[in-house]
């Protein structure tokens, strides 16, 4: 009897903890408290996703992007503020939205409050995919850069 009884109560004790750590979910992240900025990007996902991919191999590998199981429109760039977090409330989500014209329109949210570096940060994933804010020393000035591209 003793023993059903210490079993019982510690299986309530490990469900407490697991749920104490799970952080807040997308649906509850993706509203409008925590949305940080948007912007239009001239891009389709095919076209992000080979930019994130970029991304991780020159400078972030926590750095993720999938599409939405539910509806194929929807896709997501995540960045963890810490490497290794894997909640979205330590995490930086840039939430795409495909439209008719090819066009993704991305929205930055975050839990807690961001720099604009850090939604600019999201934002270069997309368009700068070379450029590495965790690793400046890679990171040539813009006019380099373009000049570079144009030889």
């Amino acid at each position: 009897m003793k023993k059903g009884i210490v079993v019982a109560m510690a299986a309530i004790l490990a469900g407490c903890a697991s749920s104490n750590n799970a952080g807040i979910g997308l649906s509850v992240l993706e509203r409008e408290p925590y949305l940080r900025a948007d912007r239009l990007f001239t891009k389709d996902f095919v076209q992000v996703q080979k930019a994130v991919f970029k991304h991780q191999a020159i400078c972030n590998p926590d750095v993720k992007f999938s599409i939405d199981e539910l509806n194929p429109n929807f896709a997501r760039v995540t960045k963890p503020y810490t490497p290794g977090a894997t909640d979205f409330n330590n995490t930086v989500v840039l939430h795409l939205t495909l439209n008719k014209e090819r066009n993704s329109q991305g929205r930055v949210y975050s839990y807690y409050a961001t720099t604009d570096n850090q939604v600019q940060d999201m934002f270069a994933i997309i368009q700068r995919p070379e450029y590495c804010p965790e690793k400046p020393e890679l990171n040539a000035p813009e006019s380099e850069q373009s000049a570079a591209s144009a030889s």
